[in-house]
């Protein structure tokens, strides 16, 4: 018996819209991977060079400060304290553009894969309202059976991609705010190292 012309033109609808928002959330995916690296890898060199930057200006002040016959330097631990906490700003700012583009990745890639499953079990359920030529019903179980099979291997690497996005958004906003938090400190402990030693 052949299927409704209605219901088989629904049933397509439903197969081309599916395609069409899987199509969309790879696009979308491409296009904000590329504008978040931009921005981050901007904002996180400057940050490092920051950093570095602080630290040579500091060690240039304590040459200052030893070539100064009469002088003794006060509060060191101060310094090496700034020195530590800017190293951290230094190290972490280098390193969050690696963990920010491997959560953007895992992110993107499983929000492609949620709408690769919804395609998938969209043609297992849409399937026997569409118009297929010389397609036997065993041919159209078998080929329900493997999208169906599709679907529940997608689903296994979906979660893999979800574990491993959990991870480095975890790893990555630790990073992020050690970054951004050690980069005032450092800076802080500098000037009360200045101030205490003029």
């Amino acid at each position: 018996m052949r299927p409704d012309p209605i219901a088989a033109q629904l049933a397509q609808q439903n197969v081309l819209d599916a395609q069409s928002r899987t199509k969309t959330a790879l696009q979308n995916f491409e296009d904000e991977s590329i504008r978040s690296r931009e921005f981050n890898e901007r904002f996180c060199n400057n940050l490092a060079l920051f950093s570095g930057g602080t630290i040579a200006l500091s060690v240039t002040y304590l040459g200052y400060l030893k070539s100064t016959p009469t002088k003794v330097i006060l509060y060191p631990g101060i310094l090496i304290a700034a020195w530590i906490v800017l190293m951290i700003c230094l190290v972490t700012s280098l390193f969050l553009n690696l963990l920010n583009s491997y959560y953007t990745h895992f992110a993107r890639h499983r929000i492609y894969l949620d709408k690769l499953v919804e395609q998938k079990e969209t043609y297992v359920q849409e399937m026997d309202g569409l118009y297929l030529v010389n397609v036997t019903p065993k041919e159209m179980q078998e080929h329900k059976t493997q999208y169906a099979n599709d679907a529940i291997k997608l689903r296994k690497s979906r979660s893999w991609a979800k574990r491993r996005e959990i991870l480095f958004s975890a790893v990555g906003t630790g990073f992020q705010w050690a970054s951004r938090l050690s980069f005032p400190v450092g800076l802080g402990l500098l000037i009360l190292f200045a101030v205490k030693n003029m």
